[in-house]
């Protein structure tokens, strides 16, 4: 399936976040203050003035009652939620990459209605991070590692992992990323509860 840039979808995100704010009669300062981020965010977002880490997008997800999902939505509804049981084929997988390419994201598990998890397959190019200062949310995240190097720091500890090696922690622990050698990585992520109230950054 051809992988949509996440620039492409930016300009329906800002609209739909408005749209949103302007349905709970929120102003911008009641929305940022709800998501712990700035007005000036939430201003730019809405006139599509800058591009949202998933981190952000999910916290102002959840000061709006949605899901992540909602956002990459199509019109036609291809990517809306559904009921009891979810079956995605492989060539079928929602992809998305970042302008600068250095970051891939594969859905596999998103459109349950009221589901309790979230599965990406990432695969990220070498030098990827998730930032320089730690973060942390509520849940758990387990990372299973399919190929090449991806260290973890979380509090004092440092774990990095390879092809076979996985890791499962409580997320409000404060931690970051970053993809180490020179052949990217590729991982399985499986993090609960599903993309509600922010987790790691991926678009750079």
């Amino acid at each position: 399936m051809k992988e949509i840039f996440i620039d492409q979808v930016v300009s329906t995100i800002g609209k739909k976040i408005r749209t949103l704010r302007e349905q709970q009669h929120l102003s911008l300062n009641q929305v940022a203050e709800k998501a712990g981020v700035s007005s000036t965010t939430v201003h730019k977002l809405e006139r599509n003035e800058m591009t949202p880490t998933v981190t952000v997008l999910m916290k102002i997800a959840d000061a709006l009652g949605e899901k992540v999902g909602f956002f990459f939505e199509e019109e036609d509804n291809h990517f809306g939620y559904v009921q009891g049981v979810e079956y995605t084929p492989q060539k079928n997988r929602k992809k998305f990459r970042n302008t600068p390419g250095n970051t891939r994201v594969e859905y596999m598990a998103i459109r349950l209605r009221d589901a309790k998890m979230l599965s990406m397959l990432i695969l990220l190019e070498p030098g990827t991070m998730s930032g320089v200062k730690k973060q942390s949310h509520l849940g758990e995240e387990f990372i299973y590692s399919l190929g090449g190097e991806i260290r973890y720091e979380i509090e004092g500890n440092t774990y990095l992992l390879k092809k076979g090696d996985c890791l499962h922690f409580h997320s409000h622990i404060p931690h970051r990323w970053e993809v180490t050698g020179s052949k990217g990585s590729k991982t399985l992520w499986l993090i609960t509860p599903p993309p509600v109230g922010g987790f790691t950054e991926l678009w750079k």
